[in-house]
């Protein structure tokens, strides 16, 4: 693990415009920083609006099958909702230590 962490520091820093290699992670600290927030509101609105729409679509079945196969979209998509929701979380909260990490 410490490897690849090691390989994807050595290429930011060949990618880094300035010739300090601590300097090399602002871009992405900062693209992180300004599209965090609006990120996880259109991840939460998007998550909400789905499941309205299958909550609606699962009120109207009149199969049970129809009904059993919509129970388990509505369960997929909540869960891929929140594990989208998660990483995004997560990402935005370990920036500042994921930029230290990056230039030592």
């Amino acid at each position: 693990m410490y490897e690849i962490l090691n390989g994807v520091s050595n290429f930011i820093s060949l990618l880094a415009t300035d010739s300090d290699p601590a300097k090399a992670t602002d871009p992405l600290y900062e693209a992180i920083t300004l599209i965090g927030p609006y990120a996880i509101s259109v991840v939460l609105v998007l998550g909400i609006i789905y499941g309205v729409i299958l909550g609606v679509k699962f009120a109207k079945a009149e199969d049970s099958k129809e009904k059993a196969a919509l129970q388990k979209a509505l369960i997929s998509g909540i869960i891929g909702f929140l594990v989208v929701a998660l990483l995004l979380a997560i990402l935005y909260a370990i920036r500042g230590p994921l930029n230290d990490f990056m230039a030592s």
